[in-house]
């Protein structure tokens, strides 16, 4: 039943920021149950957390911004964003299980709201105490041709807002723009994913915010997009390396690697003629939302001093940490191309074309680019806010998997064995050839043809909070299959190779991906423990059954368990004679059980 579905993951994280965030600014409401005013409490802040986000204002005038309550007009918070020259107006509704949408009724409430203070009828406003704090200056406001005023739904539901909802603000919107350029009013809706983005800097751009470089020999492109490139100092990259880290390759398709042969090579360049090293290197590239030159540098054409914002480097990670590595790298210089996204219509599209196609030219694998999917980064930053690591980037500092921390590997192959196939496709694959599942070649259902096979594994809809439980039980199946395993012989043959199989039909009978807490309980594991061993050993009898393997000791096989566990086919026999097996096994309600008898 629907009822019994546990609230959605990032619910979780949005009320304790919203308190910390406004208790003592914003008043607890006194009427109703505690969970009416916990509630109410919820909403109210979260208009005030959206004006905090959206405006840049402090948190002082996001609490100042609400004006909830009678004859509000709909509109819960309303604030001028004297910068921009903006007005914004909210309407916020928190859904407390994470799923939902705002009702018509409020929405067209809002949009009447809205309507009321775009036509000037100030008078609907003034009994609202809030809202006649606020009116002298609002109609001021609207005294000025060059406003703009910004209307926002937001909410913590997973859903998104739907066509009758959204055809009440597109009327405002035509109604009030005197043409398709127009910016005078806009609207814009905001769910639990994008409430749960602003807790973890989601929507952040990659990168370091600020950076400073003296580029030597400089070259200047100006159209359309404006680029800089020339030679930078190894001892000014491995300094800039040493102070940002990780952050400064965050966009690359992978981070440094370590000494690898390829980056023993560069290693070797560097100490032994850096001199040459600008020559026999690719260099670096890198993007940033603007730069500037400084001033006294502008004429000056051996040396350009920039300021660069929203710095990435997006090609030569390796390049970039063995500089750093190497202690005593000469004085030598590397290429460094440095693009500007401020003229981007999509800047985000256009940052990831830079990072694909400087990096076609390397050695890099499927794997890398499967990585560069948004969904890895929103799963690995809603994770870390609970102390989960999802390592999905290939690097030299990856812990190895434990209670905290899991790889990309670990969550493809989890979540391949979560797929209820019927062909037992995807658990044939991850033993036959594992890297196909990186393949960008798309694939099915027909009306999303976009979708890889991982991209399909990694949908948007798939919570961070099953991608960790799975990746728990995938744990617990190999760890007991380890510890059941021989030292030798066909049954070590079976041990090693049925894991995929046996993950799969766990996860399809007892649902553990379902459970609403994070981490999965004592009693989920010791179920895990108890039938993982209970699955291998059906799956064992089968194929005994089926004459792939004989039924005495010593056992024998006619073919390798691998190229058993290869065939889909084979692993679809193994799963049908299994899951027959398995529901004799379970104890059955005697006849009559569960119908209510008439006894005294």
């Amino acid at each position: 039943m629907s009822s019994d579905r546990p609230p959605e993951y990032e619910i979780q994280h949005i009320p304790p920021r919203l308190h910390a965030t406004f208790d003592g600014k914003v008043s607890y409401p006194e009427k109703g149950d505690s969970r009416e005013r916990e509630n109410n409490f919820l909403s109210r802040t979260l208009a005030a957390f959206a004006m905090l986000h959206l405006t840049g204002c402090s948190t002082e005038e996001a609490a100042d911004a609400l004006v909830d309550g009678g004859m509000d007009g709909g509109i819960d918070a309303a604030h001028h964003a004297p910068t921009s020259n903006t007005l914004w107006l909210v309407q916020s509704k928190f859904f407390e299980t994470g799923r939902g949408e705002p009702d018509l009724g409020d929405v067209s409430k809002f949009c009447d709201g809205i309507e009321d203070l775009l036509c000037g009828n100030w008078p609907a406003f003034q009994k609202n105490p809030a809202w006649v704090k606020k009116l002298t200056d609002i109609q001021r406001l609207f005294g000025d041709p060059s406003l703009r005023v910004r209307a926002v739904l937001v909410y913590t539901g997973v859903n998104t807002v739907s066509d009758g909802r959204l055809t009440l603000l597109e009327r405002v919107e035509s109604r009030h723009n005197h043409d398709s350029d127009d910016d005078y009013f806009q609207y814009s809706t905001y769910n639990l994913v994008s409430v749960h983005g602003w807790l973890t800097g989601a929507e952040e751009a990659p990168g370091v915010e600020q950076v400073e470089l003296d580029i030597h020999q400089p070259g200047l492109v100006t159209s359309p997009y404006k680029t800089i490139y020339g030679r930078v100092r190894l001892a000014d990259v491995a300094a800039l390396y040493e102070t940002h880290r990780a952050k400064l390759v965050d966009a690359n398709l992978r981070r440094f690697k370590g000494l690898t042969a390829v980056n023993k090579r560069i290693r070797e360049t560097l100490t032994e003629e850096p001199e040459h090293f600008f020559y026999l290197n690719n260099g670096l590239t890198a993007y940033c939302q603007q730069f500037d030159v400084a001033a006294l540098d502008r004429s000056n054409t051996d040396k350009k001093r920039i300021t660069a914002k929203g710095f990435s480097i997006v090609n030569g990670a390796q390049t970039l940490g063995t500089i750093h590595a190497t202690e005593d790298a000469g004085d030598g210089y590397v290429f460094l191309k440095v693009i500007s996204l401020e003229k981007c219509d999509d800047e985000n599209a256009f940052a990831r074309r830079i990072t694909e196609s400087t990096n076609f030219q390397n050695q890099i694998s499927p794997r890398d680019f499967a990585a560069l999917d948004d969904q890895h980064d929103r799963i690995a930053q809603q994770l870390l806010l609970d102390g989960i690591h999802y390592h999905f980037k290939e690097a030299e500092d990856v812990p190895d998997s434990d209670d905290t921390n899991f790889t990309l590997e670990d969550a493809v192959t989890a979540l391949a064995c979560l797929e209820r196939q019927s062909d037992c496709a995807l658990c044939a694959l991850l033993l036959s050839n594992r890297k196909a599942i990186w393949s960008g070649e798309l694939t099915y259902p027909a009306d999303k043809p976009e979708f890889t096979l991982c991209q399909r594994l990694f949908r948007a809809e798939r919570s961070a909070r099953t991608v960790w439980r799975v990746v728990q039980v995938r744990r617990i199946v190999i760890t007991q299959l380890n510890a059941q395993r021989p030292a030798q012989g066909v049954l070590r043959d079976f041990y090693e190779n049925a894991r995929w199989l046996v993950l799969h039909l766990l996860l399809l009978r007892e649902r553990l991906e379902q459970g609403s807490t994070l981490n999965l309980t004592a009693d989920e594991r010791q179920r895990a423990v108890d039938q993982t061993i209970v699955i291998a050993d059906a799956v064992w009898a089968t194929a005994q059954t089926l004459g792939l393997v004989s039924a005495a000791e010593p056992y024998t096989a006619q073919r390798h368990f691998k190229s058993i566990l290869c065939s889909a086919d084979d692993c679809k026999r193994l799963k049908g004679g299994a899951l027959q097996r398995l529901y004799q096994q379970t104890p059955q309600p005697p006849a009559g059980a569960g119908t209510e008898g008439t006894g005294s």
